[in-house]
């Protein structure tokens, strides 16, 4: 694949850790990575025009029935998209971790993400699901993830950029639909959609910490 200049990245779950309050025991961080973009606007426009959804039709994973999904991933499974996705067992983080809050699980991410795609980022901005003003949740992710990139020695894989793109752009409804599968798989065991787009997803990163001393990471 050639170096991408755009991703864009959704999450599924929540970055909390109140688990007697329902909070999700993974948070899952799906980067998509498409090497032509526009054709790839062009396909989910088509989609739905055969589903018969308007033009402002969202494609949301966890609100898709069956027919949906199959239209979606049937055209998405052809197309030139690289998708890294970092699967975070929130259980087993240790207490300062979890004092990083927000900012900290998804610089974790993003930054481990970077240092393991097989193709370069130093060109490549990156779109998170996101509006309004966040101005001190971006510049900590920035600077959170660049100096992850910097202390492995690997600056290179540091993202441009990262900005918030609303969710009604259709790229980043192309990142929720294959994190949702991601998500599915991980939390239940349904790997029905997620093996349609196994052969896009490059890095495939399990993150469950340290247990007794033994690295608890699986590589895929």
């Amino acid at each position: 694949m050639v170096e991408p200049r755009y991703a864009y990245a959704d999450e599924s779950g929540d970055p909390g850790y109140a688990f007697s309050a329902n909070s999700s025991p993974r948070f899952v961080v799906g980067v998509i990575l498409p090497e032509q973009p526009e054709q790839l606007i062009d396909q989910l426009l088509a989609v739905r025009r055969v589903l018969g959804k308007p033009a402002t039709f969202e494609f949301r994973y966890h609100q898709a029935n069956a027919a949906i999904r199959q239209a979606f991933f049937g055209v998405i499974c052809d197309e030139p998209i690289a998708a890294l996705v970092a699967v975070i067992h929130k259980q087993y983080a240790p207490a300062d971790f979890r004092r990083l809050g927000k900012s900290g699980i998804y610089s974790h991410a993003l930054a481990g993400l970077a240092l393991r795609a097989p193709m370069g980022l130093a060109n490549c901005k990156l779109h998170l699901d996101g509006s309004g003003k966040q101005r001190e949740f971006l510049q900590g992710l920035k600077s959170q993830t660049r100096w992850a990139c910097r202390v492995a020695n690997r600056s290179e894989q540091s993202w441009r950029d990262i900005r918030l793109l609303d969710s009604t752009h259709p790229l980043i409804q192309c990142a929720d639909m294959i994190t949702g599968a991601v998500a599915e798989h991980a939390n239940h065991g349904d790997r029905h959609w997620f093996d349609v787009i196994s052969a896009q997803i490059v890095v495939l990163w399990h993150e469950r910490f340290e247990q007794g001393g033994k690295k608890k990471n699986s590589p895929d």
